[in-house]
């Protein structure tokens, strides 16, 4: 394996590995905030009951939204998996 793919591929390792933190840390604030909402509409039923039935369309594309982070976050982890790999073997 020649220097510039080498380097090229430990820069695009680093940064997956960058982008794989930052997203965890994004999905643990995103829980600690639906925890929060839990909490907070736990004693408000009814207004729970209205905004989910107002914001319905938007809940649902806020869950596919989450589904393709996890998806995202998987095929990170196969890249990850893969650079290692091509980077011990030569």
């Amino acid at each position: 394996m020649n220097y510039f793919l080498k380097e090229k591929l430990e820069d695009r390792l680093e940064y997956c590995i960058g982008w794989r933190k930052e997203t965890e840390i994004y999905l643990l604030y995103k829980n600690l905030n639906d925890t929060v909402n839990y909490e907070y509409y736990k004693k408000r039923p009814l207004s729970k009951f209205l905004l989910m039935i107002l914001n319905l369309p938007v809940n649902i594309l806020s869950f596919i939204h989450s589904l393709k982070i996890r998806r995202d976050l998987e095929k990170n982890l196969i890249e990850i998996e893969y650079i290692h790999n091509q980077l011990n073997e030569k």
